[in-house]
């Protein structure tokens, strides 16, 4: 599917907020207490040997403005030592204001993730498919800058770092919304060759010489500008994605000759990594996106999508309402239950008469959601298998996320949770290590601690992963608008 879904957190930051679908304000020791709100204040990493070889401390100097610190100890490993590091981890500077930013998906970042070879480089830079923003949206607050450090020490066998600052601004003109986000990096200066190097492709009738790998860095500056119209329910009715950098020449030397597929391979990104525009039509039951794509500043490609909704499900399908689904190879049905909780995704070809429901469709993907009797998200399962359990307190709070995966019993990571009235207190994160003697067992890697806070937080804040968040179920609302990450 072409479309950006918002796979988020929501429902699990309400279980570890107020237990999300019943359960009582007492903490996890059973202690009857009123709720408040908590921050991060300090976290602890260590490696697969058990040592502990990072800190982070969190400080809240006033209400608009966040600083993470990160020491980690030298090649020693004996810390306060003069080999130790202390780097500003992140850093955030908000103003007030009554709407957060948009966060549109950056395309300088979400070309290069639908690239094979773009992927591997963000993930060798420790970079999402929306760039590197690790701010959380607060209430009543608009970010302004954000500055950070990236260091391969979160991603196993990758020895790296570099620094980045995000200026960012929003002005709204009634139905009209400009986003613009200047990046800056400093001490990023891997190559497109270097990440070559690490992947090999087989293709055939794709004549990868027609384009040449440039001495470029994978990453450069670059300014993303958002510009979205809304409707007067605020649903967006246009929206125009532009990305301005060094890269934007390269597209269009390149995009206009070679074959698509040999720029995204060489040049480990898409074409229509400059410039994108999307438009929607807001029917009864059903919503149409537009997406035009562009080979470097040249207008190509332009692709419909359908959502519709049914009694029991929501249909996702390539083309137009009135074309049906009939209007591509494939379509995706989300199955929702009395509670419009998303309990299935499947994804299913037409087969050979071109027309859905019929007896020659074939299901390609299928992703299921289980939840307990009080509505609460247990299992999240593909192809038959459990990926994801989720465990809770006995008044509805979240207490720990197993990922499972394999055929081991003993889950690849655990996530555990205690609080202290009614919010987050601690968070531990438990990796499996495989003992040649012992079997598999379940060693601590991080462990994040929180401190009540006077300010109630959208969303859960942390500035590396914490809980899983992919697989996660869409809400009926997300389906329906299209909404990209925000």
């Amino acid at each position: 599917m072409t479309t950006t879904l918002r796979y988020s957190l929501v429902c699990l930051i309400a279980l570890m907020a107020s237990g999300c679908g019943g359960g009582s304000s007492s903490s996890s020791d059973g202690a009857v207490t009123q709720a408040t709100s908590s921050a991060p204040s300090q976290a602890w990493f260590y490696d697969a040997d058990g040592a502990e070889v990072a800190r982070m401390q969190f400080h809240y100097p006033d209400e608009l403005t966040i600083n993470v610190q990160l020491h980690s100890v030298g090649p020693d490993m004996v810390w306060d030592t003069e080999d130790d590091a202390s780097h500003p981890y992140l850093q955030c500077q908000y103003m007030s204001a009554p709407t957060p930013l948009l966060r549109y998906p950056d395309l300088f970042f979400h070309g290069m993730a639908g690239s094979p070879t773009g992927a591997t480089g963000l993930a060798v830079l420790g970079l999402s498919y929306n760039g590197p923003m690790k701010c959380p949206v607060r209430s009543g607050r608009r970010l302004q800058q954000e500055s950070g450090h990236v260091t391969g020490l979160f991603i196993p066998a990758f020895d790296f770092s570099y620094s980045y600052l995000i200026n960012a601004e929003l002005e709204h003109f009634g139905g009209t919304a400009t986003e613009v986000l200047n990046y800056e990096f400093d001490g990023l200066d891997t190559t497109v060759a270097e990440i070559l190097a690490l992947t090999e492709f087989t293709t055939t009738n794709i004549d990868l010489e027609t384009v040449d790998e440039p001495d470029l860095p994978i990453i450069v500056d670059h300014t993303q500008t958002n510009t979205v119209i809304f409707d007067a329910e605020q649903r967006p009715l246009s929206i125009d994605l532009a990305a301005d950098s060094s890269w934007t020449a390269v597209l269009d030397e390149y995009c206009l000759d070679a074959h698509p597929i040999a720029v995204s391979i060489k040049l480990l990104r898409w074409c229509s990594s400059a410039y994108q525009t999307r438009s929607y039509r807001y029917l009864d039951d059903s919503v149409e996106e537009d997406t035009q794509r562009y080979n470097g500043s040249t207008s190509a490609d332009l692709y419909t999508n359908t959502a519709t909704r049914l009694a029991d499900r929501v249909i996702v399908h390539p083309g137009t309402a009135d074309a049906g689904p009939e209007s591509g190879w494939y379509y995706d049905s989300y199955f929702f239950n009395a509670s419009e909780q998303v309990t299935a995704m499947v994804r299913s070809s037409y087969g050979d008469d071109g027309v859905w429901g019929t007896e020659d469709d074939e299901q390609r993907d299928h992703e299921t959601y289980h939840y307990d009797h009080n509505g609460r998200l247990s299992e999240v399962g593909s192809f038959g298998g459990v990926l994801l359990k989720y465990g809770y307190y006995n008044d509805g709070k979240l207490k720990q996320v197993d990922e499972v995966g394999g055929q081991s019993e003993v889950p690849s990571r655990r996530t555990l949770i205690s609080y202290r009235q009614g919010v987050p207190a601690k968070i531990t994160v438990q990796r499996r290590e495989d003992d040649g003697n012992d079997g598999y067992v379940l060693q601590t890697r991080i462990v994040m601690e929180f401190a009540p806070s006077e300010e109630e937080w959208a969303e859960l804040f942390s500035p590396v992963p914490l809980i899983p968040e992919y697989l996660m179920p869409p809400s009926i609302d997300d389906l329906m608008h299209f909404q990209p990450m925000r």
